[in-house]
């Protein structure tokens, strides 16, 4: 099988050269890589110059966010496709033989990796499970996470890639309901470990409660039936709310819900209704989600969660 690492990055020149050098001490073949620049200050190439003559480096007209990764895998050429941030380690031959086996299961579609940071703590932890009973253990997930995550390349030609409009956040989720109504799986993994290291170069710090608050909107319109959307709804706002009070962003918080009022019509035209098979893993998964007041006491001491 072949395998594409398709990496993200932008104004982040040392960083790709760091993970490039990683990736390319891998053996397995046949193997690329494909960097996609959204339209970094400064060009990707002049970092890399030809130190890596056998990656593909895809340039961005402008910073179109999450579509850079879809151009990444648009381009892409082999069975198994893996996305990354460019602040990502951890890829190596161990990792690939990994990956490969997880997809001998015909109906795993994407494989979400386990994300530690670099002080080995659990970090990008989106499932709705709890961290600390399900952080080693495989699952199925309706999540994805876009910068550590693995595809089979068929399973994206059959549910279509990431909503571009949405720009960052939410997106993962999005595709995994596609990908469910598909016929497959998104599970999560945790024997594929990475490293993230959560550079702050271009993470305005107002943009997780402006897209958050915003985008939850459209994955409802695009994917929910009503009820499940109208309860949803009501909990993320209230949380995102909650967050941004306390964190200084209201403001944002307030323009993320006009956002995602003003383009609701836009997001549903593109709506999937859920398959009963779709609904009946998204059940399942609600049975082991975490109280929600039991959530907010935790996150309300963990200022700034990054995304």
């Amino acid at each position: 099988m072949k395998v594409s690492v398709v990496i993200l990055t932008y104004n982040r020149g040392e960083l790709i050269q760091n993970l490039l050098t990683s990736l390319s001490r891998i053996e397995y073949t046949p193997f690329e890589v494909i960097v996609v620049d959204n339209h970094s200050d400064v060009p990707v190439k002049s970092f890399i110059g030809d130190k890596f003559p056998a990656v593909t480096v895809l340039e961005m007209e402008e910073n179109i966010g999450v579509g850079g990764r879809n151009s990444g895998i648009a381009a892409a050429t082999g069975d198994i496709i893996i996305t990354l941030d460019d602040d990502i380690l951890g890829i190596d031959d161990a990792a690939i033989q990994k990956i490969i086996d997880q997809f001998s299961d015909p109906v795993i579609g994407a494989v979400c990796f386990k994300v530690l940071d670099p002080e080995g703590n659990i970090s990008n932890w989106c499932h709705h499970y709890s961290a600390e009973s399900f952080a080693d253990k495989t699952f199925i997930t309706n999540e994805i996470t876009e910068g550590a995550v693995c595809f089979r390349k068929e399973t994206l030609e059959q549910s279509g890639l990431y909503p571009d409009f949405f720009f960052i956040s939410h997106e993962g989720p999005d595709l995994a309901y596609r990908i469910m109504n598909a016929g497959y799986n998104v599970i999560y993994s945790p024997e594929i470990t990475v490293i993230h290291y959560h550079s702050s170069i271009g993470r305005k710090n107002w943009r997780r409660y402006y897209y958050d608050t915003r985008n939850q909107f459209w994955l409802a319109a695009r994917n929910y039936p009503l009820t499940y959307a109208v309860k949803s709804l009501s909990v993320g706002l209230m949380a995102m709310l909650i967050y941004s009070i306390r964190d200084g962003f209201f403001i944002y918080w307030l323009k993320g819900v006009a956002g995602g009022i003003k383009g609701l019509r836009h997001a549903y035209k593109g709506r999937s209704r859920p398959t009963a098979r779709t609904l009946a893993i998204v059940r399942e998964i609600d049975r082991n989600r975490p109280a929600f007041i039991s959530m907010v006491k935790k996150r309300l001491f963990q200022k700034q969660v990054r995304i």
